[in-house]
């Protein structure tokens, strides 16, 4: 009597690789259907999980918000204290008791005014840095607002360079020392090239795809 071929083989597995719940056995590194779950998120695009790479301009871009300030600060300084022995020499020629009293006041009047300004001054610079560090990470809120920042910086030192002009003109009884003027020209010039560079820089076409690749991120 024949009888039919034994499916299994010795170990109590089938001789064809297929398991007895009649599925082809998958083989060590194939593919597997089914394996993925079909109610699962697609997966993100490569160009969208990379890091966007930042350019050059506005890394230039940061640098300027970072450095411009704190070199206007300091300029700003080293004219309180130019304008500051100007005023002690000027006044210096009547009586000492005189003399004395009117530099006291004008000393502490000077002082509070110079005071008052560098701390405004401070509060720009640290408003500058911040923001620099968010522009740097591609935060388009915080170059809008640096732009902002930007020009009323520009209008203002276009103001100062026009005023110096005007101030040139007075009789030299009335006129404030050179050094004074000079250091005027310097800030106010850094602050309408800086700010004009800045604003170009942060909107150029390789910093508005940075943007809007960071933006995309967040």
């Amino acid at each position: 009597m024949n009888f039919p071929q034994n499916p299994w083989q010795q170990g109590g597995h089938p001789q064809s690789g297929t398991p007895s719940g009649g599925f082809p056995q998958q083989q060590l590194g194939g593919y597997q259907p089914y394996s993925q779950n079909p109610f699962s998120a697609p997966p993100v695009p490569v160009h969208e999980m990379a890091v966007p790479q930042r350019p050059a301009t506005v890394e230039t871009a940061f640098w300027i918000a970072v450095v411009l300030p704190l070199l206007v600060t300091v300029l700003n300084v080293v004219s309180y204290l130019v304008l500051q022995g100007w005023v002690q020499d000027s006044i210096g020629g009547g009586s000492e008791d005189v003399t004395a009293e009117v530099t006291s006041a004008v000393n502490g009047v000077m002082m509070v005014f110079f005071v008052i300004v560098t701390i405004f001054y401070l509060i720009l610079t640290g408003l500058w840095i911040t923001f620099g560090f968010k522009l740097r990470a591609g935060r388009n809120w915080a170059r809008v607002t640096l732009t902002i920042f930007a020009a009323f910086w520009a209008m203002s030192s276009t103001g100062t360079l026009a005023s110096g002009g005007m101030a040139t003109g007075l009789s030299d009884t009335e006129a404030l020392p050179g050094s004074y003027y000079a250091l005027s020209y310097v800030q106010g010039g850094l602050g309408v090239v800086g700010t004009v560079a800045f604003v170009v820089l942060v909107f150029t076409a390789k910093s508005n795809a940075y943007f809007d690749a960071s933006n995309r991120q967040y």
